[in-house]
């Protein structure tokens, strides 16, 4: 490893074990009744834990399902859970691993969550897998490979900030900098993504 690949990795671990922060919950109009209360905002991480049960430095322990690893925070209550064909309205926010946690979007920036209607291609396919089993109230850490995340620009979440959109697809789908960035971060970093989502609707489809 150079030593520009072990300050980075240095500086990711260091984003690892940063104190929890909160994330105030927030109305939404949309919704039947007013959603209250603290969402834990966990530190951005690079970590990727292995396919099976691990613990991560900031004692979240992941698990595997369809592909990506996911930790659960707060398990969320009811009897409703999101299935293959759920549409789910979520509070989340994303992170590019690789850019040493840079967040593309954060939904408590403009108090409008995501209506995600599951099951028609129209979600990136690592989220729908990490996002299956969670029940409202629910808040899981999910971390998706590059090949279950952006594939083309429609796959939702799109970013709401157009500036941020060019950012985070001018290096997932740019092969060139994807090439570049493999040789100095690593293969296993290019593309992946990371999301702390909160699930404040579960409905069955349409």
């Amino acid at each position: 490893m150079s030593a520009s690949q072990a300050t980075r990795a240095l500086f990711l671990v260091a984003l690892q074990a940063s104190s929890v922060r909160a994330l105030a919950v927030r109305r939404s109009a949309v919704e039947s009744s007013a959603r209250r209360g603290v969402v834990a905002l966990l530190p951005a991480t690079a970590f990727a834990p292995t396919p099976t049960a691990a613990v991560s430095p900031d004692g979240l322990e992941f698990k595997e399902q369809g592909g990506v690893q996911y930790a659960d925070v707060s398990p969320g209550r009811g009897d409703a859970v999101v299935g293959k064909d759920s549409r789910v309205t979520v509070d989340l926010v994303g992170r590019l691993v690789g850019r040493q946690g840079w967040t593309f979007e954060n939904t408590r920036d403009d108090d409008d969550p995501y209506r995600l209607s599951l099951g028609r291609g129209d979600v990136i396919e690592g989220l729908e897998a990490g996002l299956q089993g969670m029940r409202v109230g629910g808040v899981r850490r999910i971390v998706v490979p590059s090949a279950l995340a952006y594939a083309d620009r429609s796959q939702e979440p799109i970013p709401r900030s157009f500036a941020f959109q060019q950012r985070l697809y001018s290096t997932v789908l740019n092969d060139n900098r994807r090439s570049r960035e493999a040789a100095a971060l690593g293969a296993d970093l290019v593309g992946k993504v990371m999301f702390d989502v909160k699930v404040l609707a579960i409905r069955p489809p349409r």
